[in-house]
Formats: structure tokens, C-alpha cells, sequence
């Protein structure tokens, strides 16, 4: 019987076994290519520069450099320098006692000064010269070793090679420690001085060879940061015996060029990009190496094979069992691991593995199995567009049902695909339309709260938390409320309004969506801003109880007064007609007042608060000077900018000064104070307004700042002035809070502070 399941149910079973075992295969050749050969060289090289990058530390205090350097060019005179320079140079070492000298600079060639250097060598005796071993030699020699002159050799503590090896990309990350041609061996120059305090390598005695250069025991620098990071010293000062003998005494002396002019310049890996280092810091990079027990040790070729291979297996043994955005996972997983793996043991255990050939491995295999997986969803994909050729949907205009596509199978499968993709976009469109057009903020979430939809006026509430995988939890929290689940479970009561922290009254109704079974598939949320309305609907609360009672009862103490038998031209009469009178007029005043400053839009310039108060001040001082108060204002020059309105500002100050006047007692102080405070979330302006008064109950703290609000039982004023300093503070984005004292009652008033250079 023929098999008619569809291509992509066949690709499955033991076919996918084989390309399976394809990937796995072609996957493990490129690891093993990378891991045993130079491929990955540069690439590896890169991530060692940036672990040593991360190595940067102190330089070993032990360790100085006497840097013949540009001011000594220019003090001495062209270079070469005659010998007795350098032999006056050994002499002042000599004299300040330094524990051993590697003298960094070739004396190759015989000159008349020599017998003056031998000598100062032979006094110090404990200062070694450098010598090159270059590889072929003269005369089919297989090397050439290019010594001092014979008269220094004798005199010379010791002698030590200076060769450089370089990298594939002309960086110099380690250095030979011996240089070995038959049974010669030729130790690093500063090899001798690290001696003084550890135990040096000893030469490899399987690399010599009676016919070849070997450079051997080749150590990894451990490059402690950048050029100059060493203590040095100028030739020339060292020289003219500036130097304090006790800044040398014991001390590990390298001398060599670092003037740029000298040549002797190379790129390491902690030298920024561009910049060379001198060679003689090079070499004083490698004795602290060594002082502090080698660099970095790579791991043998098994074991970097081993490793790479290791995550490998671990991603396409995933294959056979995870799906495919698990797989991604495991595989970004593992590139991270690898890359972690090999930062730890570097900088835990002083051990180099090269990341490159494992990472690349990880690289390659998935996308080599999520090609052959598109390949069998291609299949699969292609019998579904037949049935959904045949069980197509038809919406109203549109009849996917007799459309007739032409061509070859895969043209057909496109048009088709073409076709619905069409009814549906014309269905997308015809919901966003209807979406865009509602008059609120309106979103269309699916069970788990994740935004699907959401219109114009949504995006300008919400802004940027619509950006991305928006879900309601992070709508509802950006209004302040976290409990966001009651909202579309309230299908009958009412939830009530959130109040958001930028003074916003938000309305939230949702109405929750099925499919055509009935099972849940969402909510369709509205966000009504009320703010408006609810504004109105406390100032006509407000206004309601200004006109019913705050107002009625000055007006009826005044007809009262006038209907009374008490005589028209007692003074009383005439000061109680006033008082009431001039209550009613602070009450509409105070009314007004917080009115335009909860609805009327700011004029925001920036100012000194500092001055503003000192205005205030000015404009209550006849008030005060009646009663003998004093206003005591800051007096220093310091600036504290804020932007606001400098109208409303000044109002603000002056109806705190004006409560501290009223009901502070009569010759008493008004204390007022200018502060910087500095939060986690900016700085901020602190003005604090401390009066004499009696101060205030707990109870009447807490309603201080609601419009009618009073202290305890003293009832003067209209009770509006504190409501409109809390309202104007808010919508400067400060705050307002009272404290209570041991006498008297303070009020403190924070609002963001403005940096000049803003």
C-alpha cells in the first residue's frame, strides 16, 4: 500500500537520524580544524587581549626603569652615547645599591670608552648585558649570536638574550626564557634578576637541537596595564644624581630606550589601540611575571579539543529531544557558558582556554539543523496550504473558495497564501479602524495580559510601555496600580478610579472577549481620562460649600449685626461689619486662587528660590513690623534654581510666611532656611518655614493641607491658603509636608532643583 502521509510527516524517524548524524559530523571536522589549527588565531587572540585588558593591577614597587628617554636625548646628545656615559650611569647605580641591573641596550660593536665600561661593570658586579641570537647565521651557520664587546663580557655579571617573538598579528604576548641551539642555552635577559627572589624555569633539556634555534619555556606576559604603568626614572636625572640613593637601594633596575625616536617600541595586548610599548617595558612586564609565579598557562591541544567539543555535544544531543526555540536557548546558553568558562579560568586560575573553535562549532551546528527542520516545515507547510485551499474562510466582498491560483505548485501555494493573507489584512484593517476611532485609550489584551492591540489615544497615554511585548500588568503599574486583575474581573461593580502620580483621575472598564466556542481569548480595556470631570466635580463641591456655609455665615453675621439693637456708631459695630466682610472677600480670593492653580497651565522659567522667598518676605513685612516679628531669610549668595511660575511661587512662599504670621505670637521670630538635598532620584531644594505658634494636633495635621481644612479649633482664615501651597507644589513636581516641634509648628517645601548647565 503507498504511503500518502504528507513529505514533511516522512521527514521524520530515521532520515532525520542521518541528517542528524550529518550535522553532528560536518560540525565536529570544523571544531577539530579550529581548535588544533591557526584558524581561530586572531579570533582567540582578541578575546586573550581583552582578558589581560581585565588583569590590570598595581606594577611590582621592586621593579624600576631608568628610561633613556627624550629629555635625556636632548640633555646628553645624540644617540649612541659614548661608553663613559653609560659607565657613569653603572657608577651611580653602583653607589645606590640595587639589589641587580639588566642593562637593556647593545654594545655590539668595540669602542674607545670600553675599558671605562668594563670597569664600572667590574665594581658593580651585578649589572647584565643583553645579547641577540639571530637564526640563520653567516656562512650556513644555523644561528649567529651577537655579544658586547669581549672586554664587557668579562666584566659583565652575566648575559642574557633579548629576542623578541611576535605573534601572527605583531603583538608580543610571551616571551622565550631561553634561547637553546645545540648544547649552547642562552637565558632571558631579566632571567637573572627574578632569580634574586624566586626560582626561575630551567631549560627544556628535549628542546635542544644540534642544528636549529629553539626558543623554549615560552612564558605568557601578564601585562599589568598600559605603557608607564612601571616607577621610572629619567637616565638624565639618575645620572646628574638627582635620584635619592634610597629609591634604588634593593631595588630590581632595568635600564633601555623608551624615547619613540629609539625604535624600540612593539604592540602588546594592554597597549591602547595604536600605541607601542618600549621594549625595556616589555621586559619589566615579564619579571613581574615571573615574580609573581608565570603568566597565564594554556591548555595542552587534547584538552582544548576536548572542551570544545564537549558543549557541542551537549547542543545537537538537544536536537533530538528539545524544540526548536529551546534549542536556540540551549545554544545561546552555551555560547555564554563557554565564554564565562573561559573568562573564570582565566581569571581564577591563571589558565588560557581559546573559546573561539567551541564557540564557532555552537554557531554553525544550529543553524544546520534549523535548515534541514525549515525543510521539513516547507513540507509541511505545503499540504497545509492545500487544506486551507479547500477550508478557506470567506469574509464579506471576498471568496477565498473561487480563487484560482496559476502556475507550478509553489507559485500556487504563494497566491494562495497571497489570497488569505489578503482577507486577512483587509480584517486587521477593518479592527484597527474600529479601534483607532474609539474616543478613549483602548487596548485589546489575550488571557495572560499581553498587549494585542491597542489605538492612537493608548499610545499617547502610555507611550513608550506600549513599545515591545507590552503586557497590562506594565500599563497599570505606569498609571500607579498594581493590582490590575480586580479591574477586568469587576463586570458588575464598580472598581473605582486610579489616581496616577502625575495628578490623573484614570476610569477602567474592560469587557472580556471569546472565540466561538465560548473559551476566553482576552479583554478589551478602556482608559477614560476623568480628570476634567472629576476636577469639576470638587470644585463644584467646593464651590457648593463655600456658597452654603463658608459664605452664608459672614452674610448672616452681617444682616444679624444690622438687624440687632446694638448702636450704628459703636467702633465695634463698624470692625465686626468689616472683619465679616473681609472674610467673605479672603474665602472667594482663596477659592479662586487654588482654582487656577489646580486647572490653568504654568508659565515654567527658571528661577533662584532663594529670591523668591526673600520677596515674600518683602511683601509681608508691613504685616510683621505691625506686630514685631521678625522674618529671618538666608543672607548667603548661594544660588537654589527651580522652574516654576514665578507668580505662583511667590504666592506659595508668602501664604506660608503669612500662616507662620498669624499664628506666631506677637515680637516673635519666623525662621526660614534654604538646603540641598540629594535623593536617589535628584537633587532638590528644601525651604523650611519655622514658626513660635502652638503647633497642631495630630488630627488637625492630617487634614491641614484639604481645602476648609483648619488647626485644631482656631478657625481664622478661609482654610484655602495650605490647600493651594499642596496643590502648587504638586504640579511643580514637589512637595509639601509640616512637622511638628517642640514649639511651634515648621512647614518644609522640597521642589527639584535645576543644575545651571541644564
Amino acid at each position: 500500500m503507498a504511503d500518502v502521509r504528507p513529505l514533511g510527516a516522512r521527514l521524520t524517524g530515521r532520515r532525520a537520524l542521518i541528517e542528524w548524524g550529518l550535522v553532528v559530523a560536518l560540525t565536529a571536522l570544523v571544531v577539530g580544524w579550529l581548535a588544533l589549527g591557526s584558524a581561530a588565531d586572531r579570533a582567540d587572540n582578541l578575546a586573550y587581549d581583552a582578558l589581560i585588558r581585565l588583569q590590570d593591577g598595581p606594577a611590582d614597587e621592586a621593579v624600576v626603569i631608568v628610561a633613556i628617554d627624550d629629555r635625556s636625548l636632548q640633555t646628553l646628545g645624540r644617540w649612541p652615547w659614548p661608553r663613559a656615559i653609560h659607565a657613569d650611569l653603572i657608577d651611580r647605580l653602583t653607589q645606590a645599591g640595587p639589589r641587580a641591573v639588566a642593562y637593556d641596550v647593545l654594545f655590539t660593536e668595540p669602542e674607545a670608552g670600553d675599558p671605562a665600561l668594563a670597569a664600572a661593570l667590574a665594581r658593580a658586579k651585578n649589572v647584565y648585558l643583553p645579547l641577540l641570537v639571530d637564526a640563520p647565521g653567516e656562512d650556513g651557520a644555523p644561528w649567529r649570536v651577537s655579544e658586547p664587546a669581549a672586554p664587557l663580557v668579562e666584566a659583565a655579571a652575566g648575559l642574557g638574550h633579548v629576542n623578541l617573538t611576535v605573534d601572527g598579528d605583531g603583538v608580543i604576548r610571551r616571551l622565550p626564557l631561553y634561547m637553546q641551539g645545540g648544547d649552547q642555552v642562552w637565558p632571558q635577559l631579566i632571567l637573572p634578576l627574578a632569580q634574586t627572589r624566586v626560582a626561575a624555569p630551567s631549560p627544556d633539556p628535549d628542546a635542544a637541537s644540534p642544528d636549529a634555534l629553539i626558543a623554549a619555556r615560552s612564558e605568557a606576559i601578564a601585562y599589568r596595564g598600559p605603557p608607564g604603568r612601571f616607577r621610572t626614572l629619567s637616565f638624565t636625572d639618575v645620572l646628574s644624581g638627582e635620584v635619592p640613593t634610597a629609591f634604588l637601594k634593593d631595588k630590581l633596575v632595568l635600564v633601555g630606550a623608551t624615547a619613540p625616536g629609539l625604535g624600540d617600541r612593539y604592540a602588546t595586548p594592554a597597549a591602547p589601540q595604536g600605541e607601542l610599548s618600549p621594549g625595556v617595558e616589555i621586559q619589566a612586564a615579564l619579571l613581574q611575571t615571573l615574580l609573581e609565579g608565570g603568566g597565564p598557562r594554556t591548555l595542552s591541544p587534547p584538552w582544548v579539543l576536548a572542551l570544545s567539543l564537549a558543549p557541542l555535544a551537549l547542543l545537537v544531543g538537544g536536537f533530538l529531544f528539545l524544540r526548536p526555540f529551546a534549542n536556540m536557548v540551549l545554544g545561546a546558553g552555551l555560547i555564554l557558558l563557554t565564554l564565562v568558562a573561559s573568562l573564570t579560568a582565566f581569571l581564577t586560575a591563571n589558565l588560557w582556554f581559546p573559546p573561539t573553535a567551541a564557540v564557532a562549532g555552537l554557531a554553525l551546528a544550529y543553524p544546520f539543523w534549523s535548515w534541514r527542520r525549515l525543510a521539513a516545515a516547507s513540507a509541511y507547510m505545503q499540504s497545509e496550504v492545500e487544506t486551507f485551499e479547500r477550508d478557506a474562510p470567506s469574509l464579506p466582498g471576498t471568496t477565498l473558495a473561487s480563487f484560482r491560483p496559476q502556475g507550478d505548485v509553489v507559485s500556487k501555494q504563494v497566491d494562495t497564501l497571497r489570497a488569505a493573507l489578503k482577507q486577512l489584512r483587509d480584517l486587521d484593517r477593518f479592527i484597527s479602524d474600529a479601534l483607532r476611532s474609539l474616543p478613549d485609550a483602548t487596548v485589546v489584551a489575550d488571557p495572560t495580559g499581553r498587549v494585542l492591540l491597542s489605538n492612537d489615544r493608548a499610545r499617547d497615554l502610555f507611550g513608550p510601555e506600549l513599545d515591545g511585548q507590552a503586557d497590562l500588568a506594565a500599563l497599570f503599574q505606569s498609571l500607579g496600580e498594581p493590582s490590575w486583575r480586580r479591574f477586568l474581573m469587576a463586570e458588575n461593580a464598580d472598581p473605582g478610579d486610579i489616581q496616577t502620580s502625575g495628578g490623573r483621575t484614570m476610569k477602567v472598564a474592560a469587557a472580556a472577549l471569546t472565540d466561538a466556542s465560548g473559551q476566553p481569548i482576552g479583554h478589551i480595556v478602556r482608559f477614560a481620562d476623568m480628570t476634567l470631570f472629576r476636577v469639576a466635580e470638587r470644585q463644584r463641591e467646593q464651590a457648593l460649600q463655600l456658597l452654603s456655609h463658608d459664605m452664608r455665615a459672614p452674610q448672616v453675621s452681617i444682616l444679624t449685626l444690622l438687624e440687632g439693637s446694638q448702636s450704628r456708631t459703636d467702633p465695634a459695630f463698624e470692625r465686626r461689619i468689616g472683619d465679616y466682610a473681609r472674610q467673605t472677600l479672603d474665602l472667594a480670593e482663596g477659592y479662586v486662587q487654588l482654582a487656577r492653580a489646580e486647572s490653568q497651565p504654568y508659565r515654567a522659567v527658571v528661577l533662584d528660590l532663594g529670591q523668591v522667598l526673600m520677596d515674600a518676605a518683602d511683601t509681608l513685612w508691613p504685616q510683621a513690623s505691625a506686630r514685631g516679628v521678625t522674618i529671618q531669610t538666608p543672607t548667603g549668595e548661594d544660588e537654589y534654581l527651580v522652574e516654576g511660575d514665578p507668580a505662583l511661587l511667590r504666592r506659595l512662599l508668602t501664604n506660608l510666611l503669612d500662616n507662620a504670621l498669624k499664628y506666631g505670637p506677637a515680637k516673635g521670630v519666623i525662621a526660614c532656611t534654604l538646603d540641598i538635598e540629594a535623593p536617589d532620584d535628584g537633587d532638590l531644594c528644601v525651604v523650611r518655614i519655622r514658626d513660635q505658634g502652638p503647633g497642631l494636633s495630630a488630627e488637625a495635621a492630617r487634614r491641614l493641607f484639604q481645602p476648609f481644612g483648619h488647626g485644631d479649633a482656631d478657625h481664622r482664615g478661609a482654610g484655602l491658603g495650605l490647600a493651594f501651597v499642596r496643590t502648587v507644589a504638586e504640579r511643580h513636581g514637589g512637595h509639601i509636608r509640616y512637622e511638628a516641634g517642640a514649639v511651634g509648628a515648621t512647614f518644609v517645601l522640597t521642589l527639584p532643583r535645576v543644575i545651571e548647565a541644564d
